[in-house]
């Protein structure tokens, strides 16, 4: 007779069967990135592109009104906000309005979990694009954002997987967050690095998400470095359900290899505390 599953095989069968909802990477989100990287379109096609997903373009609009990107009157058109914020930034919002999406859910539980995900996940894109400026490697900022917004997205998929359980009854009794917690962090490098090969993403982001925690860092993979600081500075700020505040980043590897002082990170997280706009963008 077969030995009955583990809770973190349960989950890992779970989170592969047929049927799961698991997310979706938004079409429109990707055509528009495409277009964007095309300096010849027209920023009409663009706007006419976004509005064909409107609860996306509400999202864009949402995100462009929020403290980072105000200017001295609200925005009220994609338009305006192509024109204000410019190319690159409006791609940045695209991407995160396409993924604060999937962060929802009308669960009190699953609710509250998302939204701090969210939260860590847009705090880390934006860190990420930050830090790559502020080491002297700009033209990678806008990978940085992605690589920044997508490498903790397999958190998304145990996440979904536990709440699938949960509505077919499959735990006896409530599941502790404790528990919940170290499952997501057991296993969420495996399934983000599935998950965005079924979304077609370009290898170094898969390859990201998957190996972020390795013990060993990868000091030629800017990309890796970046992501594996900004994580740390997230844990210290206590952004995400790991918190770390006695941790200091400034004193890793990664941060050397970026050769990011002790000054640069505390100038980070000042960014990150009084200029992101959190509360706006992750609003429902």
């Amino acid at each position: 007779m077969n030995a009955p599953l583990s809770l973190k095989e349960r989950i890992a069968e779970t989170a592969r069967k047929p049927g799961t909802h698991l997310p979706v990477f938004n079409s429109v989100a990707l055509e528009v990135q495409k277009l964007i990287s095309d300096e010849s379109v027209p920023i009409a096609r663009i706007e006419s592109t976004l509005l064909r997903d409107p609860a996306l373009s509400a999202q864009v609009l949402r995100m462009a009104n929020s403290s980072m990107y105000a200017g001295l009157s609200a925005v009220t058109t994609l338009r305006q906000a192509l024109t204000r914020v410019g190319a690159q930034q409006i791609m940045r919002l695209v991407l995160a309005a396409a993924q604060v999406s999937l962060y929802q859910s009308h669960h009190p539980l699953f609710k509250r979990h998302l939204a701090e995900m969210w939260k860590t996940a847009y705090a880390s894109a934006m860190g990420a694009a930050w830090i790559a400026h502020k080491s002297g490697h700009g033209e990678m900022a806008e990978q940085a954002f992605v690589a920044g917004l997508l490498h903790d997205v397999g958190k998304l998929v145990i996440l979904r997987s536990i709440e699938k359980l949960i509505a077919e009854k499959g735990f006896e009794g409530p599941l502790p967050d404790s528990v919940a917690a170290e499952m997501i962090e057991a296993l969420h490098c495996e399934f983000g690095y599935e998950l965005m090969q079924r979304w077609n993403l370009p290898e170094i982001y898969c390859v990201i998400g998957r190996d972020h925690h390795l013990p060993q860092c990868d000091t030629g993979n800017v990309l890796m470095v970046t992501v594996r600081l900004i994580d740390q500075v997230c844990r210290k700020m206590g952004i995400g359900c790991k918190a770390e505040p006695d941790s200091m980043p400034a004193a890793s590897e990664e941060a050397s290899a970026l050769m990011m002082t002790d000054v640069a990170l505390a100038d980070l997280e000042v960014t990150l505390e009084d200029k992101l706009g959190l509360n706006v963008v992750i609003a429902a």
